[in-house]
């Protein structure tokens, strides 16, 4: 709790001579909202000598020992004093078999500290609502991290993303949204990540839609070779959808390279938005707004709802593109006019 750890805003509290053997052993540690400023004192280590011990035996105690030797799990989340500067040049070291760091709401940045870039062994990296912005570090996946499952570094200010991700083989999770991404590199996610089940890129500045996830399912062995099931571009610009990999999937997965999706939200992004609604066929014409093998196995979109309904188990949205609200504005139009043409058929009877 933030009030004892005042007035200091450190963690000196813990790292107090009598708690040595029970850091040894921690496998979660959560410092979520305690008001830090810093994390010094960590990399003092072994440096911390066990009370009850003689001076010979404090003396054999191996200084360079990390004091946090099995933790899995840290969460210093919503501390929002916390920066690259809050962490001690040997940070990492004093946490051999850290696998997840939950970092949000705090105030990394511009770029992730290599202080947390040298922990290798991690599978799970929240930096979500940080400082982050520009380019992200493009040695993620190439140099750093190269075991990661989850990523997620949404409300930040990234403008570009390095092909380093799509190296990561046993990636499952991305999160990107709320950043200012305006493309996606091409390789970026690629058939190296086939454990890829959900990307998340709403609310960016894209403006063409991610190739890389046409190449997801491409490269695999059984479950693996299906693997994506979520994908979020709501909130972007996209105007047009690739065509050729919406089949729904077989075994080998050969029939679409995204037909394994269950979850698809294209909601408020620019489909349709060449078509010109002065011309009612031209907008409706499905041919000049989604791919043909879309329609086949997703359907058009409900006007009422913009949601596309054809396929059993599968949510697609689309509600906010201009065709999808031109489709609607006409329903509700014809609507109406049914309403009052029926209204004048009773006056008369």
């Amino acid at each position: 709790r933030a009030p004892e750890f005042l007035p200091s805003k450190t963690v000196s509290l813990l790292l107090q001579p009598h708690f040595l053997p029970a850091l040894r052993n921690l496998l979660r540690l959560s410092l979520y909202d305690c008001g830090l400023e810093t994390l010094a004192g960590i990399e003092s280590g072994g440096q911390i000598h066990d009370i009850g011990g003689t001076d010979s035996e404090n003396d054999n105690t191996n200084k360079n020992e990390p004091i946090f030797p099995n933790l899995q799990q840290l969460d210093i989340g919503r501390n929002p004093q916390i920066t690259n500067a809050s962490l001690p040049s040997t940070f990492s070291a004093q946490f051999p078999s850290l696998l997840e760091v939950w970092c949000d709401d705090c105030s990394f940045g511009p770029q992730i500290s290599e202080e947390l870039l040298n922990i290798h062994t991690l599978h799970v990296v929240r930096m979500t609502k940080n400082k982050l912005r520009n380019s992200l570090n493009t040695d993620i996946g190439i140099k750093y991290w190269l075991d990661l499952r989850v990523l997620a570094l949404d409300g930040n200010q990234l403008t570009e993303i390095g092909e380093g991700i799509g190296l990561l083989e046993h990636l499952e999770v991305l999160h990107l949204r709320q950043n200012e991404l305006r493309e996606i590199p091409e390789k970026v996610p690629s058939g190296r990540n086939g454990r890829l089940r959900m990307v998340s890129l709403s609310s960016n500045r894209l403006e063409k839609f991610p190739v890389g996830l046409t190449e997801v399912n491409k490269i695999g062995f059984g479950e693996s070779a299906i693997s994506l099931r979520e994908v979020y571009l709501n909130g972007n610009k996209i105007q047009k959808l690739p065509s050729g990999v919406w089949g729904e999937s077989n075994e080998d997965g050969m029939n679409g390279w995204l037909g394994s999706i269950k979850k698809l939200n294209l909601a408020h992004n620019a489909i349709g938005a060449e078509a010109n609604e002065s011309d009612e066929a031209n907008v409706i014409d499905k041919a000049n707004v989604l791919p043909k093998d879309f329609l086949e196995r997703f359907g058009m979109p409900n006007p009422a709802t913009g949601e596309c309904n054809k396929a059993e188990g599968v949510i697609v949205r689309l509600e906010g593109n201009p065709f999808a609200e031109f489709l609607k504005k006409k329903w509700i139009d014809d609507k109406r006019k049914k309403e009052i043409e029926e209204e004048e058929e009773k006056r008369k009877k």
